[in-house]
C-alpha cells in the first residue's frame, strides 16, 4: 500500500507540475504572440522610416539642385548689375571731371578781358548770357550750327553716352 500511495503521489505532484507547466506555456505563448506583433509592427515602422529616409535624401538632393540653378541664374543679373555699377561710377567720375572743367571754362569766361569785346571773342570765351536769355530755348540756326569746334575735340573717343551728356551740359548753359 505504501507503493500505490507513494504512486499516487507521485502522479498527482506529476500532474500538479503539468498543469503549472500548461499554464506556464499558455502565458508564455501569448506573450511570444504580442512579441511577434510588435516585432511585424516595428519592421512596418523601420520600413517606413526607411522609406522616409530616402524620400527626404532625395528631397535634399533637389533642393540642392534647386538651390544651384537659383543662384546660376541669380548669378547673371547680379554680373550684369555690377558691370552697370562699375560703368556708372566711371561716367560718373568722368562727369565730376568733366563738370570741374566747364565750371572752371564758364569762370573763366564770364571774367570779362578789358582789351576783348564781346564781339571780338572767340565763341567759348564769350561771357555767359543773361539768365533770362538762357531760360529761352536756342534757335533753330544755333541747332542747326552743329557742334563747336572745341566739342569735336572733347567727343573723340568718348562713349555715346558721355557724348550725350557733354552736350546737356553744354546745353544747360
Amino acid at each position: 500500500m505504501m507503493g500505490l500511495e507513494m504512486s499516487l503521489l507521485l502522479e498527482t505532484l506529476v500532474a500538479a507540475l503539468l498543469v503549472a507547466t500548461i499554464v506556464y506555456a499558455a502565458i508564455l505563448n501569448r506573450k511570444l504572440g504580442r512579441l511577434r506583433a510588435d516585432r511585424a509592427e516595428l519592421e512596418a515602422q523601420i520600413a517606413r522610416f526607411v522609406e522616409c529616409t530616402h524620400r527626404a535624401e532625395a528631397s535634399i538632393k533637389h533642393l540642392k539642385a534647386v538651390s544651384e540653378e537659383a543662384g546660376r541664374s541669380l548669378q547673371q543679373p547680379i554680373d550684369r548689375a555690377m558691370a552697370v555699377r562699375d560703368e556708372l561710377v566711371f561716367m560718373i567720375e568722368r562727369g565730376d571731371t568733366l563738370s570741374e572743367k566747364l565750371s572752371g571754362r564758364i569762370s573763366a569766361a564770364r571774367e570779362p578781358r578789358p582789351e576783348e569785346t564781346p564781339a571780338a571773342m572767340p565763341r567759348r570765351a564769350r561771357p555767359a548770357a543773361p539768365v533770362q536769355d538762357r531760360a529761352q530755348p536756342a534757335s533753330a540756326q544755333d541747332r542747326m550750327a552743329g557742334p563747336a569746334p572745341e566739342e569735336d575735340e572733347d567727343m573723340a573717343g568718348r562713349s555715346k553716352a558721355e557724348r550725350d551728356l557733354l552736350r546737356a551740359l553744354r546745353e544747360a548753359r
